[in-house]
């Protein structure tokens, strides 16, 4: 909890997917110093869904390729969700689904996404993917929420509330660069270790937004003139008072748990829980009059409240 002003831990994994489901093995490695991180390793994949259902329980929404009624999306809680195979299928890209007890695997000429029904992300390509409402499976097919078909296929889809119907238009689908060491090529090695860390010493418990909140306002810190433009340096500043408090008993090296490695790489994939906040903390833990008479909160998430200056 920072003070006054407001990280992935490798996980070696190997993912096997077979008939009966998928294993996760994960390996050693030695903790590092706070002054040398280590190199960071692909988080870990994904567990199962039921069999799918004939039609999802939600209102349907028809879906337009190019002007033609082509499929139905579907409304859940006002987030559209559409099936990345039926618009693979209308641009001549053939997905194959695979459902099994330890997960629903989509793969296609490019594509290997996995899913599980109920949890708050999927994994396409080795990347990390918000899905805070879930997926599902419906009508044979699986459905994902319409960010993560737009970000996955590289198309958009316009969703029109007054005329209730999707259209989307393009001359084909380009599937989301990824691969298992895409992270490593991507990021800093600081930022693939401290970002976990302290993700996971100051929200392990959290909920997942939560979670990614507190990787929000690490990186809104990096951003601002205000701070330093470090993840290392944002996380052990002391401009006036220690700004993390994980720091003074070493908590922040600890090994993160998985949940907290897989919230930092959605940080790091642009998601976004909590607008320009820079600042968050437990009130049940104590705090400064300061944070609500020079402070304009913005959102609470778990036990977490968040705010900009």
């Amino acid at each position: 909890m920072p003070l006054r002003r407001s990280a992935l831990l490798p996980l070696a994994l190997v993912l096997a997917l077979c008939l009966s489901g998928c294993s996760l093995i994960f390996g050693e490695r030695t903790p590092p110093t706070e002054d040398s991180p280590s190199e960071a390793t692909a988080a870990p994949a994904l567990p199962s869904p039921p069999a799918p259902r004939e039609q999802a329980p939600y209102p349907d929404v028809p879906v337009y390729f190019d002007g033609l009624l082509t499929d139905r999306g579907y409304l859940v809680e006002d987030s559209l969700y559409l099936s990345p195979e039926a618009i693979c299928a209308f641009f001549g890209q053939e997905l194959k689904l695979t459902v099994g007890p330890d997960g629903a695997l989509l793969t296609g000429d490019g594509l290997e996404l996995y899913a599980i029904e109920g949890l708050e992300y999927i994994q396409a390509n080795s990347r990390y993917l918000y899905t805070p409402l879930g997926t599902f499976l419906a009508d044979g097919r699986l459905y994902l929420p319409a960010d993560a078909v737009e970000r996955m296929l590289n198309l958009r889809a316009v969703y029109s509330p007054e005329e209730n119907r999707v259209e989307i238009a393009g001359n084909g689908v380009s599937f989301l660069p990824g691969g298992e060491d895409y992270y490593e090529r991507s990021f800093s090695e600081e930022e693939l270790y401290w970002l976990p860390h302290i993700i996971n010493a100051e929200s392990k418990d959290e909920p997942l937004a939560g979670m990614i909140g507190v990787g929000n306002v690490v990186l809104n810190r990096v951003k601002s003139d205000r701070f330093p433009d470090t993840v290392y340096g944002v996380i052990y500043d002391r401009d006036f008072a220690v700004q993390f408090e994980p720091i003074l008993g070493g908590g922040v090296l600890e090994e993160p748990e998985e949940l907290p490695v897989i919230a930092s790489r959605l940080v790091l994939e642009g998601y976004n829980t909590v607008g320009d906040s820079l600042f968050f903390v437990n009130p049940d833990k104590g705090v400064s009059p300061w944070f609500e008479e020079d402070l304009t909160p913005t959102v609470t998430i778990g036990l977490h409240h968040f705010y900009v200056s």
